[in-house]
């Protein structure tokens, strides 16, 4: 029994839903939930055919009093009468601190370096739900435990929209029952998607009465298709707010939240931003065929900014360290995925075989850089420590490491797509990076390599090629 397909099977499958039901009445307070839908079963069920992790915030209010102190900061905030032109949703994971200034690897660019000490931009993070200055990350406000009360009372609140919308949630159950006949089973994605959409109204509320208050203009998402962006796009919808979503990673054709969307109406999608801003004619290529339809979805082609000015030397970086390393050896950056445990073990057989003229750079994942997990992937290492760098790899801003890299190995991180800008092949070792970049890995300078042997062989090419 064939439980769960490939991306590609899947979006075929996907599609088929969308071509076989009528979507239109997918609505709930006419807000059409087919977006969180489709995200909802592919995540889903990709997270099942991995066995891999999914996420969740971890710095979170835990008591009443620190949702008052949200409360009391918010409201001290709002008395200021703030005027918040432009809006970035962000998250640690894009965030480097560079000499005492922050830098956000998505949102940089040379308009948003012109305006990041305006008092009218600020940023969101999601990672603690705070409201942020732009240059130096200082907290503005905190939001961590009114979200956490808001995802607490969208359980009940969930029963409310239930009955209000009967028909659109029956819908769900006939998807269901037409992914049980693919021999798919993903009745427990189904069974949150209640609580997926109370949560999303309860946050969106809240934020069109902060971008009212703020009077936002531009609303620019780091990643549209979590359940905090898919609020504040409805709610940024609702107040007429342009949202604009930046691209901070992989947009393959396969990829479910960007690739072979079939159903999109004229009028679009409120769950959807206005417009898609991506780093590639590819990604510009890809998006533009899923959202010709639609009216309200735009796509554009910008600049990755970021990696553009560590090629033209534009930050000032002290690269003494990771020279002192890299010098004079075939240097390769091993990037690890937080929904993997530890390394594959033919990559560690790799690691065990390679001569000492090979230096390794282990890149834990930014969700890794806890004690316990760092400890875990060193002690899983063989004991060349003189060939292998696990603390400076992970701490350095990945352009910083890349500028030395020869090679570049990685499960299906996206450290792919930023490889590629800098001239340096990939090895992907993991199928879910041939589902995610499929028909693009000669693009990126990407090949598969799911054994010792064939790694070893690029290993030695390489080597006798730089040296």
């Amino acid at each position: 029994m064939k439980t769960y397909p490939d991306n590609k099977e899947l979006l075929k499958i996907i599609n088929e839903i969308e071509d076989q039901f009528d979507l239109s009445k997918l609505n709930v307070r006419d807000v059409n939930i087919w977006p969180l839908v489709r995200i909802s079963i592919c995540f889903g069920l990709i997270a099942n055919r991995y066995n891999v992790g999914t996420f969740v915030n971890e710095k979170k209010g835990k008591t009443i009093l620190s949702l008052i102190s949200n409360i009391i900061s918010l409201k001290k905030f709002l008395s200021k009468k703030p005027k918040i032109n432009t809006l970035h949703t962000t998250h640690n994971l894009y965030l480097f601190n560079i000499n005492n200034k922050i830098y956000d690897r998505v949102h940089f660019g040379n308009e948003f370096n012109e305006i990041q000490n305006n008092s009218k931009i600020k940023r969101i993070n999601f990672s603690d739900f705070s409201i942020n200055h732009i240059d130096n990350n200082k907290s503005i406000t905190n939001l961590s435990s009114l979200f956490l009360f808001y995802k607490i009372i969208s359980v009940p609140y969930s029963l409310f929209i239930f009955f209000g919308n009967f028909m659109t949630f029956i819908n769900l159950f006939y998807f269901y029952s037409f992914l049980k006949k693919k021999d798919i089973s993903a009745i427990n994605i189904l069974f949150k998607i209640p609580f997926k959409v109370s949560y999303i109204f309860l946050i969106s509320g809240f934020m069109k009465y902060l971008f009212k208050k703020c009077e936002i203009k531009l609303l620019r998402h780091a990643n549209y298709y979590s359940l905090d962006s898919m609020a504040m796009t409805l709610s940024a919808r609702r107040c007429n707010i342009e949202i604009e979503n930046i691209q901070h990673g992989s947009q393959s054709k396969d990829h479910p939240a960007f690739g072979r969307w079939n159903a999109v109406q004229k009028d679009g999608y409120d769950l959807l931003p206005s417009m898609f801003s991506c780093w590639d004619k590819e990604s510009v290529t890809i998006l533009k065929q899923s959202f010709s339809s639609s009216a309200k979805q735009n796509v554009r082609l910008s600049k990755y900014s970021w990696v553009d000015a560590w090629k033209n030397n534009e930050i000032q970086y002290n690269f003494d360290e990771i020279k002192s390393f890299s010098k004079g050896k075939f240097n390769i950056l091993l990037t690890l995925q937080p929904s993997i445990e530890g390394i594959q073990d033919f990559v560690l057989d790799t690691i065990k075989e390679t001569s000492d003229d090979v230096f390794w750079w282990i890149r834990l994942h930014p969700r890794q850089l806890t004690k316990q997990t760092i400890n875990y992937i060193k002690n899983g290492l063989p004991q060349t420590t003189s060939k292998i760098s696990v603390d400076l790899a992970s701490k350095s801003p990945l352009p910083a490491i890349l500028s030395v890299t020869d090679l570049h190995i990685t499960a299906f991180s996206s450290s792919v797509y930023e490889a590629s800008l800098f001239n340096v092949p990939s090895l992907i070792t993991h199928k879910m990076g041939i589902d995610y970049y499929g028909q693009n890995l000669k693009n990126l300078k990407a090949s598969y390599c799911n054994n010792c042997d064939l790694i070893l062989e690029n290993i030695k090419n390489g080597v006798k090629s730089k040296f």
